[in-house]
């Protein structure tokens, strides 16, 4: 058993270290850290890839690589042969490549992650052409993709680390990773929040009164899933509470998150007016 003794909060640090975890987002709840892994590897183009140093024995050197991920999720990726990755992983296949969330903020450290551990390999003939075509698909003005010095190399995926901000975290296994999907509604949420927050306001509002259980002063939507919606809610002065509100059933479209929001608020104030 590991030991995490020497892991504890310090006492100065309660106070602060309670309200952040109060307000980090997705703590609990549905969807699986699988399925976050793949949403966010699905979601991003530029990934940090460490490889064993042929240069330095023993040790790791790390690069900013574009990737596009399969239909399983393994990452694609189109390299160099003068590329210093590309000489480390002829010597040794074994590397990691690390995906992050980027709000624009400075706490990323409050934000997602993932890094898929394994070997990569190198494509040849009709898989290395399917494998340029998904990098081309992602990355369309990578033109140098296609030189003859450029190889095609896909991460065999063994394992699977997840962080989703503080207070979350886990090994997800190489075979839940394969068969997990991304969020359909990834290429909609960006939108589905703006209506939310710009034209619902006292909805968020009575959403949090009623599934938070909480009084808020005002009320932001900061994330929709197929499972459900997390919204930011402002309470008294700067304390600040993420509440989940889970959907009744899977939502695999915008209309259904319009059924399903327009229903949980139907609920809410009945049971506010109650």
């Amino acid at each position: 058993m590991t030991d995490n003794s020497g892991h504890g909060v310090p006492k100065e640090a309660v106070p602060q270290t309670t309200a952040t975890l109060r307000a980090t987002v997705n703590l609990h709840g549905e969807p699986s850290d699988a399925e976050r892994s793949r949403t966010l590897m699905t979601s991003k183009a530029f990934a940090s890839l460490a490889t064993m140093s042929t240069e330095c024995p023993g040790y790791p050197f790390g690069s900013l690589v574009g990737y596009a991920v399969d239909d399983i999720g393994r990452p694609l990726l189109s390299l160099s042969s003068l590329a210093e990755h590309s000489r480390n992983m002829a010597g040794n296949p074994r590397a990691s490549l690390m995906v992050t969330e980027h709000d624009g903020g400075n706490n990323l450290l409050a934000l997602a992650r993932v890094t898929l551990v394994g070997e990569m390999s190198k494509l040849d003939g009709d898989e290395r052409q399917a494998g340029l075509d998904l990098y081309l698909g992602t990355h369309p003005s990578a033109f140098y993709a296609s030189f003859h010095d450029f190889s095609v190399y896909r991460l065999e995926v063994a394992n699977v680390r997840y962080v989703g901000g503080f207070g979350r975290m886990s090994w997800v296994t190489a075979e839940g990773y394969a068969t997990a999907e991304p969020d359909p509604l990834l290429s909609a949420a960006e939108g589905i929040l703006a209506h939310m927050n710009a034209d619902h306001a006292d909805a968020l509002l009575d959403y949090c009164r009623v599934y938070g259980r909480v009084e808020p002063v005002s009320a932001e939507m900061v994330g929709v899933d197929r499972y459900g919606m997390d919204v930011l809610a402002t309470l008294d002065g700067e304390d600040r509470r993420a509440v989940r509100i889970n959907f009744t059933e899977r939502t695999d479209t915008t209309d259904a998150v319009r059924q399903q929001t327009i229903a949980l608020l139907r609920e809410a104030r009945a049971q506010l007016s109650g």
